[in-house]
């Protein structure tokens, strides 16, 4: 999400004497990401990224707290301006009853408002007004542009809502669900249907009053005739915020933020902020007590760590004192016992809740650019791997993508539990002393598990496939692990379909007999059931039937490289014509197909071709093909065949024939 902030506007919170491209530079290097700058209306205009995580950023005060920490770091002298608000005993009043409000807390963290009275309709000051339109806003007066403005500046959406309208439809605000069918119709004329499941505002008769987080409705607007306001803040849960605003469309700012989890804690300076102006500008008055419900107040988790740990993420030993300087800086209460250091982030950053997280942080504030780095002893290799073909590689990645599959890429590091699920022992993984993550520190000995991770977590999808080509890693003793290329695919479908599926493929490297041969030992991949898969005298891998029902296969890349071809195998054409047929057996349950093709391919030596055609309950049907090299069959001539391969069927596989001879 990128951001404009005027230079003026972030000096209201920065105090600094950085020149507007000495702070694009430093801050760039660090932090938030300052694009550009343009020049609008005599001033410099910063156009941020700012990563979708951190919403803290995404206002004026935010990148103004970013930014004091930064230059501080580069010895450009720099600090935030302390947040100066009306005081509570200077915010509460009588005059005007609050509507009734009814919340839900699992719909809504906090919900604060206020009543102001003899709110005046005066025109936006020319200060106010530049920065809207420097920030790409429109401007209205100062009753709207208020909300607005202190939304970009503090980083929390707010809400006006016109008191009496608002009281006239009963003086009530239920927090609540809309049901699928229900229509409103935003302050800008547009009507929407509900879908069901949207976080609204309804009065007592159960009738919309507001698209909270997103946008306000017209039957509680701010208009001309606007005297009174119920100025409102609330922290709708994140995902109802995305969930309603993609439905309909309406993306605003104020569904941008909320989406992204603000702060709740936010709330309560915005509103004060929010009154101050309304006073200044507006001539309004505090007409209420301020309401203030916050069930969803958390207090944030600490994290725990060995200072040690930072030394061995980032490859350099940083002075402990530089270490809390940084946290502190960024609004973490910090703690050191013994070799332990414990932090405590600010409610603003929920985005850190793991040791990893904090490192980050520290590293970022203290400049990647200032990591060691060592460039390569020998220049680089410019020889092709023995063991490596690309073009192989690219033609089984798009054949299975034109199949259906889908492609993923899955980490390297595994938990312990899904390292168990590859059927080896966890002690024959490799732990890595510096892992990313705390719960993933094993090196994977077989993607199936990965996979199967990944089709678990999309159980929304009916039938998915996909398949990775990666490393597996095997431990040798002294030594770095051995690692083996594969090719990994796990299905929804049937073992049957997705057999076929590796046929296919097969073919497609003129592979034209492959054979699966049980495996008796069912412990790869804590399979149900599992098979090699053989070319010639050579295992490419496993398919397997895995405890989720879920069919995959694995096998050796370097293996299939040694089997498949650039081209097919030259073959004259044939002088005499072939004979096809389609003959349907009826065979006992639990019969294994290859076992009866092989049986019957050997009746006799006039059947040269046997393929499983179709399937009905018990009943199987082939397509049987029938050849001599030097005379075209009869019918007469093929009927022995027939008869040998019904006889053969019959005593091998207790089959039955569908029809007759």
């Amino acid at each position: 999400m990128n951001i404009l902030i005027p230079h003026t506007w972030l000096k209201d919170h920065l105090e600094t004497d950085a020149d507007p491209k000495s702070l694009q530079t430093n801050v760039s290097l660090c932090g938030p990401s300052i694009e550009r700058i343009y020049d609008t209306a005599g001033d410099n205009v910063y156009d941020i990224e700012v990563t979708t995580n951190r919403v803290d950023s995404m206002s004026v005060r935010g990148i103004a707290r970013e930014a004091a920490v930064i230059l501080e770091q580069f010895n450009v002298k720099a600090s935030l301006k302390p947040l100066t608000l009306l005081s509570d005993t200077a915010t509460q009043g009588t005059e005007l009853p609050l509507p009734k409000i009814t919340n839900d807390p699992a719909l809504s963290k906090r919900l604060t408002c206020v009543v102001l009275s003899g709110v005046k309709r005066n025109s936006t000051p020319k200060w106010m007004a530049d920065r809207l339109l420097q920030t790409e806003q429109n401007v209205h007066d100062a009753v709207i542009d208020i909300t607005n403005y202190i939304t970009h500046d503090l980083g929390h959406p707010c809400h006006a809502f016109d008191y009496d309208k608002l009281m006239n439809t009963g003086g009530e605000i239920i927090v609540t669900e809309a049901k699928k069918g229900e229509t409103f119709t935003t302050l800008d004329g547009n009507t929407f249907e509900t879908v069901g499941g949207e976080v609204v505002f309804k009065n007592g008769e159960g009738k919309i009053i507001d698209l909270p987080s997103i946008k306000g409705t017209a039957n509680t607007s701010i208009d001309d005739s606007t005297q009174n306001v119920l100025l409102l803040l609330e922290s709708i849960m994140a995902k109802k915020v995305r969930f309603a605003s993609m439905t309909h469309a309406i993306r605003t700012t104020a569904a941008q933020l909320m989406e992204k989890n603000v702060d709740p804690e936010l709330a309560g300076d915005v509103l004060l902020r929010g009154i101050e102006l309304y006073q200044q500008l507006c001539d309004a008055k505090i007409a209420s007590p301020i309401f203030d419900e916050f069930p969803g107040k958390t207090t944030p988790t600490a994290v725990q760590m060995p200072l040690s740990r930072i030394t061995d993420y980032l490859g350099l030993t940083i002075k402990t004192d530089r270490v809390l300087s940084i946290l502190k800086t960024l609004g973490c209460d910090v703690a050191v016992e013994g070799e332990t250091l414990k932090v405590t982030p600010p409610t603003f950053r929920p985005d850190i809740t793991i040791a990893a997280d904090v490192i980050e942080e520290i590293a970022r504030i203290y400049g990647y650019h200032n990591l060691p780095s060592t460039l390569m002893d020998t220049p680089i290799p410019t020889n092709k791997p023995a063991d490596v073909d690309f073009v192989l590689e690219n033609k089984i990645k798009h054949f299975l993508a034109t199949l259906g599959w889908q492609e993923i890429y899955s980490y390297s590091m595994v938990s312990k539990e899904i390292a168990q699920q590859s059927g080896q022992s966890i002690d024959g993984h490799l732990a890595l002393q510096n892992p990313l993550t705390d719960d993933r520190v094993y090196l994977r000995r077989s993607l199936v598990p990965s996979l199967e991770e990944i089709i678990e977590q999309n159980k929304q999808v009916d039938h998915l496939s996909v398949f990775e080509i990666a490393n597996v890693y095997h431990p040798l003793a002294r030594q770095l692990p051995s690692q083996e290329l594969m090719l990994s695919m796990v299905s929804t479908q049937s073992f049957r379909d997705t057999k076929g599926a590796l046929e296919q493929l097969l073919r497609q490297f003129y592979i034209d007999t492959s054979e699966v041969k049980p495996q008796t030992k069912q412990s790869y991949c804590n399979a149900h059931q599992c098979g090699e898969v053989w070319v010639g005298d050579r295992v490419l891998g496993h398919i397997m039937v895995l405890k989720s029902g879920h069919t995959a296969i694995e096998l050796q890349v370097a293996h299939l490289m040694s089997v498949a071809k650039a081209h097919p195998t030259y073959q004259s054409i044939p002088k005499t014509a072939e004979v096809k047929e389609d003959i349907t057996l009826t065979l006992p349950e639990k019969t294994l197909v290859g076992p009866v093709i092989e049986t019957l391919l050997a009746s006799h030596e006039l059947i040269t071709a046997v393929e499983l055609k179709d399937v009905y309950n018990q009943n199987y049907s082939f397509a049987i093909t029938y050849w001599h090299p030097e005379n075209t069959l009869s019918t007469l001539e093929v009927e022995p065949a027939r008869r040998a391969l019904v006889e053969a069927a019959v005593a091998a596989h207790a089959a039955n024939l569908v029809g007759e001879i």
